[in-house]
Order: structure tokens, then C-alpha cells, then sequence
């Protein structure tokens, strides 16, 4: 008989029933009737595009606008657009003044990114306008949302903390305010601000790290550091006035969660505070650099390490141990000559990228954008890129991303 003509031999084989040997047919690929393949796993969602390697300054023209700089994979910037503001900038005149020079806006963070990098902020100092925008998260390109006029005179520096913008004003009355940022771009005025002493010239804002105060440095003509609490609703409260062991401050830093430094012009420095729970600074220390008007200031992610921009053309390099106690590391960390006659080329504004690698820096009275790799506190030129201003010396402010 033949091996499978019983029906207890087409049942079994050696054992197997012939059930599990279609399924075993099956699992190889053989066989006439593969099984159900398993349901198919919904793929993922691609990971939304990481906006990355991104530069902004603006030209501070009567015309303004904003100048978009990329920057490359080994930290050189290359020049890719600019956008109007639909604001009016000083062109390099200072509020009194007749003729154009460098920093005519006296201060730092007129240009501004968003913690989050979906929008910048401009001040347009002629106008006395702050002008939003939103910036492509897979370009980097702005779109202007809108131009708002603003109640202060002369806007300068600028700080952003949930969902709320604060704008310093040069001059006026009322030097501070707050302002909730709109879905359409609309800066809807919370509260406005008088400074302590009538005649405070100040020069820059800085949001403390815990989200808690408003610091403002009161700057050329005075000797105050103001740390205002921010209300829940991102209103203002009445400052802390600090006076004791300050001089001349010009803009703020932090190194930490309470450590606070602050560029001291009077005596060429920089100086490092305890930042207390009430907004009260202690100095830690103060070590001079000498070189003149060390105003502008980043410091590296990790808090280690703090670049002095000053007004003579250089960077001045210091390291910040843990407690706060600063060490000058390099007085001409880097220099860029003057292009002009009689014009210092003025290292001002600047921003570090948040890896700490790179460094950039606006040279107010070159009319250029200079990158440095960051190798400890020593800084290396990879390149610059010249704006093209019309008076050469109008360029302001510089943030990134």
C-alpha cells in the first residue's frame, strides 16, 4: 500500500501531523497558501527638521533690515538674505548727535531669537518700533509679522521670557516695558516702567536664569544694576536697586544659576556677583583687562569661560571658576584693525552658539560679522563678512541660532 493511501498515514508522517508541516512549509516560503502576513506597524512620523547654524544682525539703517547669515559646518558665516523690518533704524546717529559713529543704539541685544527659534525680534531705534518675525524651521528665512510702535523713545535692548517681551528704551520717561506677544505678531502692552532715578541711561536687559527678574544695567552715566521681579502675569515689579560696588555697567551675564557678571567701564573690568534671591548682587571679584571700554559680553553655555568685547577693537578672555572668581586669561583674546580713519573697528555685540564651539561677534566700525572657533578662553578667526552698510558704522546688534 502506499505510504499515504491510509487515512491515519495522510494524517501523520513520522509523527507530524501535516497541518504543522504546511506551517512549517509556510514560514519558509514554501508551500501554495502562505500565511497572513502580521498587520503592518504604522510608521513613524519623520522627525520634524532641526533648525540649526543660523546668524541674524541688522544693518540699523533709515531703511532697516534684518541680515540672515548661515553658518557653515566649521563655523564660518556666509551672507544669505536680509528683510525689511518695516521700521526706521538711527543710521549710526545717537539720540543728540549729528554725525554718524559706531553703537549708536548703546547696547546690547537689539537683535533677538526666541528661546524656542521660531521668531526674532528687532528694535528699529528711529521709529521707536520693535518689529517681529517668524523664522522657517527648516531655513532659517524670516517673514515679517508685524512692525509695533511702541511707547517708549529710542528701543535698545530686548528679552523674551514666556511669551513676554521686554523692550529697554534709551531715553524717555518711561524706560522699561512689557509686552505679550500675539499669535499675528501684535505686542500687546502690559505695563510700562519709569527707571529709579530720573536720567539713568541704560544700556541693556537679561532675563535671570530661574525666569524670576528683569536685570537691567544702568549704564554709562550711572552706577546701578536693577533686578525687577516678573509678576506671574509678566508684569513688572518695583526693582532692587544695586549700586554698591558698580561702576559704570554696561551688560550682564550669567554664569550659572546665581552667579552674575557684569562689564565694569570705569576701570576697564569685568566683575562677577553673587546673584541673591531677592535680586541683591555681592561681588565676588573685579579683574582688570585695561582695554578700553569693555562693554559687551557672552559667556559659554557651560559658564566656564566669558569673552569682553571692548570699544578699542579687541576681546578681552576670562575664565569663571564654579564659585564665580574670575581670572584674566588673554587681555587681546582676538583684534580687528579700524578701516576707517579715526574710527575704532569697536568688537560689540556678540553671540556663542550653544555648543560653546563658536563665537561671533559684530564689529561695530568695520561694518562686519567676525567668526572664532572657541577653544577654551583662546579664540581663533575663521572669517568675517562684511554687511555693507551705507555709512560703514550703523550695523547693530547680532543673535543666532
Amino acid at each position: 500500500m502506499h505510504l499515504l493511501s491510509s487515512p491515519a498515514a495522510r494524517r501523520t508522517i513520522s509523527g507530524f501531523s501535516l497541518s504543522a508541516l504546511a506551517l512549517a512549509l509556510s514560514a519558509c516560503g514554501g508551500g501554495s497558501s502562505p500565511a497572513t502576513p502580521p498587520a503592518a506597524t504604522p510608521a513613524a512620523p519623520a522627525p520634524a527638521p532641526v533648525l540649526a547654524n543660523q546668524l541674524y544682525t541688522q544693518t540699523n539703517e533709515t531703511t532697516n533690515m534684518v541680515v540672515h547669515l548661515v553658518r557653515n559646518a566649521d563655523g564660518s558665516v556666509t551672507l544669505k538674505n536680509r528683510v525689511a523690518t518695516g521700521g526706521a533704524g538711527l543710521n549710526g546717529i545717537k539720540p543728540g548727535a549729528s554725525s554718524p559713529a559706531p553703537d549708536s543704539l548703546v547696547s546690547q541685544h537689539s537683535v533677538l531669537v526666541s528661546p524656542d527659534h521660531t521668531t526674532l525680534f528687532a528694535v528699529n531705534g528711529g521709529d521707536g518700533s520693535v518689529s517681529v518675525f517668524a523664522i522657517d524651521q527648516t531655513s532659517g528665512d524670516l517673514t515679517l509679522k508685524k512692525t509695533n510702535r511702541t511707547v517708549g523713545a529710542t528701543p535698545s535692548s530686548l528679552a523674551f521670557n514666556n511669551g513676554v517681551l521686554y523692550v529697554l528704551f534709551q531715553t524717555g520717561a518711561n524706560q522699561l516695558g512689557a509686552y505679550s506677544l500675539q499669535a499675528d505678531g501684535t505686542l500687546a502692552q502690559l505695563g510700562v516702567y519709569a527707571l529709579p532715578v530720573p536720567g539713568m541711561t541704560p544700556t541693556q536687559i537679561v532675563i535671570s536664569p530661574d525666569n524670576s527678574f528683569v536685570v537691567a544695567s544702568v549704564g554709562t552715566s550711572s552706577n546701578a544694576v536693577i533686578s525687577f521681579p516678573i509678576n506671574r502675569d509678566g508684569t513688572l515689579s518695583d526693582g532692587v536697586t544695586n549700586t554698591k560696588d558698580i561702576a559704570n555697567p554696561f551688560a550682564g551675564a550669567y554664569a550659572g544659576a546665581s552667579v552674575y557678571l557684569e562689564t565694569d567701564t570705569a576701570d576697564k573690568a569685568l566683575a562677577s556677583y553673587t546673584f541673591g534671591k531677592t535680586g541683591a548682587l555681592s561681588l565676588i571679584n573685579r579683574v582688570v583687562a585695561g582695554e578700553g571700554a569693555p562693554c559687551w559680553m557672552s559667556v559659554t553655555p557651560d559658564g566656564k569661560f566669558a569673552f569682553v568685547g571692548n570699544g578699542a577693537g579687541t576681546i578681552s578672555a576670562f575664565s569663571v571658576a564654579d564659585d564665580g572668581t574670575l581670572a584674566l586669561l588673554n587681555a587681546k583674546a582676538a583684534q580687528e584693525p579700524g578701516v576707517l580713519a579715526g574710527v575704532n573697528s569697536v568688537a560689540a555685540d556678540s553671540w556663542i552658539s550653544a555648543d560653546g564651539k563658536f563665537l561671533y561677534v559684530s564689529y561695530l566700525g568695520d561694518d562686519k560679522v567676525v567668526a572664532y572657533s572657541v577653544a577654551g578662553g583662546v579664540l581663533t578667526k575663521l572669517n568675517e563678512q562684511v554687511i555693507g552698510t551705507a555709512t560703514k558704522v550703523s550695523l547693530m546688534g547680532i543673535s543666532g541660532i
